[in-house]
């Protein structure tokens, strides 16, 4: 059993705001989905809140794991590989669940997507490559001239070398590349935005980020192209850019506008919005569960959400700069990017600042498999912090 003062650093606060996010995701869910006649949908509430505690019971293990962190590292390979042989046997086992993308395992239970598991041990891989620890041999008591007569091994950290940014690459891009040909290019972006996220922490060196930077523009063209085999993801964005030329985006947008605009300060009330009970807005319990919030509990209720985000970033980053090191650092980086990238991408486009995507807002849309995958991530970060041996309160 982990020792007892270990648990005077672990993030209470972080546990207590993980929780209130995810009660208040149920109950938007519980809200969403109370007015549908589909019965498939009456006990997703239920669903979410039964994994939101097994979410939990997640934490704590893996905050008391006896072991630290430091054994994760030991495996990136293995977390690597189990990351590509999920992605690929979902082309084979994979079935169709929302519009043509088919990266869902059906369980019975639950439907599975993959790509959030992949995100947990994407982190793990990369952080192992980019904040690996390397020997160096080291002299005692070295003589004035000649070389020294005892030597031992140091371990030091050191600044990313070029084939470990190589790695990097290689390993997110591929990743990236199976979700992209689901084909989902929202998660798959959401591989790419965490991996730089983590290089740019990783005090690697300048002219990596710039190479990263040519290679991004670079590409720009060759993936514009490359969507002309998948029209569902160039029409995703054209309807974007021109909303009048994709009728489906148009009409998700234009619902989403009136529940937010009609929510007022207070709101209309839970289960009271004209939008989601009457089901003019598609997907409300998923995608577009922010305007759902916004028009039933209004101002209030989307800034109330908005600061229980900022106090999880925060307390992510605190965890950043107390971490031990530069492991610990970017396994905590990484989960604040995954949480970050999904949260801002789902509230941009229920804004229509940034294309409508399939990717669920952290703790509150309905997406076991994601608010599973993000405990995970909640959970490595406590196990960090508990570690630090920094403070002592």
């Amino acid at each position: 059993m982990v020792r007892l003062r270990f648990w005077r650093h672990f993030d209470y606060v972080l546990l207590v705001v993980t929780i209130l996010l995810t009660a208040y995701g149920v109950l938007m869910i519980y809200s969403a989905t109370l007015g549908s006649p589909d019965p498939a949908l009456q006990p997703l509430w239920r669903r979410q809140a039964i994994f939101g505690a097994a979410g939990i019971g997640l934490i704590f293990i893996l905050a008391a794991i006896p072991r630290d962190y430091q054994w994760l590292g030991d495996f990136w390979w293995l977390a690597f590989l189990l990351a590509v042989a999920l992605l690929v046997l979902v082309f084979f086992f994979g079935e169709s669940q929302i519009g043509q993308v088919s990266g869902w395992f059906n369980l019975g239970f639950m439907r599975f997507q993959p790509s959030f598991l992949a995100m947990d041990l994407l982190i793990i891989s990369v952080a192992a490559i980019l904040g690996r620890r390397r020997r160096r041999r080291s002299s005692t008591n070295p003589p004035l001239f000649g070389t020294p007569k005892t030597s031992l091994l140091e371990e030091t950290a050191a600044r990313p070398d070029f084939v470990s940014y190589l790695a990097s690459v290689v390993m997110t891009l591929g990743l990236a590349a199976l979700v992209f040909l689901e084909p989902d290019m929202a998660t798959a972006a959401v591989f790419v935005f965490m991996w730089l996220v983590m290089l740019f922490t990783s005090d690697v060196r300048p002219r990596y980020l710039v190479l990263t930077v040519l290679l991004g523009l670079g590409a720009l063209l060759p993936l514009w192209e490359l969507m002309a085999d998948y029209p569902y993801m160039r029409a995703r964005l054209l309807g974007f850019l021109n909303p009048g030329s994709n009728p489906d985006v148009k009409y998700q947008l234009e619902q989403a506008f009136i529940a937010i605009g009609s929510g007022g300060l207070l709101g209309k009330g839970l289960a009271q919005g004209t939008q989601s009970q009457l089901r003019y807005l598609p997907v409300r319990h998923t995608d577009f569960i922010v305007a759902v919030l916004a028009e039933e509990l209004g101002f209030v209720g989307v800034m109330l959400l908005f600061a229980l985000y900022l106090v999880l970033f925060l307390r992510l980053l605190r965890i950043i700069l107390l971490a031990p090191d530069a492991y610990g650092r970017l396994l905590a980086t990484g989960t604040l990017a995954m949480i970050l990238s999904q949260a801002a991408v789902n509230i941009g486009m229920n804004l229509g600042l940034l294309p409508v995507a399939g990717l669920p807002l952290p703790f509150i849309s309905y997406a076991p498999a994601a608010l599973l995958t993000t405990m995970i991530g909640i959970g490595i970060a406590e196990n960090v912090v508990m570690r630090h041996k920094k403070l002592e309160f």
